[in-house]
Order: C-alpha cells, then sequence, then structure tokens
C-alpha cells in the first residue's frame, strides 16, 4: 500500500514537473504521448542517477575532507555509514524505476491504440 502511495506521488510530481516545463517553453504538444514519454524519461533518468550514485559517489575515498573524517573514525564506521547511503540509494532509485513504469506502459497502450 505504501508503495502505490509513493508511485502516485511520484507520478503526480512528474507530471506537475513536465507541466510547468511546458508552460515554461510554450511548446505545444499532445497532452497523451508526449507528457506521458517525458514523465517517464525524467523518472527512469532520475533512477539512472540514484542508482550509480553519480560520480561523487564512485570516488568517496579521493575527497579530502572525506579522508581526514575517515581517519578520525574506525572503518567499521564508514564502511557501515557507506551500505547505509548505497542501500537507501537503491531503494529509491527501485521505487523511482517502478513508478516510471505506470507512464511507460499507458504511453505505450497510447501508441498501440
Amino acid at each position: 500500500m505504501f508503495l502505490i502511495k509513493i508511485i502516485l506521488l511520484q507520478n503526480l510530481l512528474a507530471g506537475g514537473a513536465v507541466w510547468v516545463g511546458y508552460r515554461f517553453f510554450d511548446v505545444p504538444f499532445m497532452l497523451g504521448q508526449d507528457a506521458l514519454f517525458y514523465m517517464f524519461a525524467l523518472q527512469w533518468g532520475m533512477a539512472a542517477l540514484v542508482w550509480s550514485g553519480g560520480r561523487s559517489s564512485a570516488k568517496y575515498d579521493q575527497d579530502p575532507a572525506a579522508r581526514t573524517t575517515n581517519q578520525m573514525l574506525s572503518s567499521a564506521q564508514v564502511q557501515a555509514d557507506k551500505k547505509k547511503e548505497f542501500a537507501a540509494n537503491y531503494h529509491l532509485g527501485l521505487q523511482l524505476f517502478l513508478s516510471g513504469l505506470l507512464p511507460l506502459i499507458v504511453c505505450v497502450m497510447y501508441s498501440v491504440l
């Protein structure tokens, strides 16, 4: 039930972002397919960024401030924090991926019908 609420909320936010984008750029579009495609692309693009963690997450130990902090903490604490961070990123990425499936399915249905 919680996942369904999250999916609906993320789709509403993506739809709002697409609507605001079209209002500011004044581009004519078909309400059905175009908006749904951009909602899907926005959500899956954000999911890809969250899942990969971005470049700064891959270079977590190369940051001078992070190295100084890591030296002050035990390695077990640092590894536990990294695992928590990666788990949270994966969870959010999975939610975004699943919420992007809804506009994708509806967009495909529009193009088939």
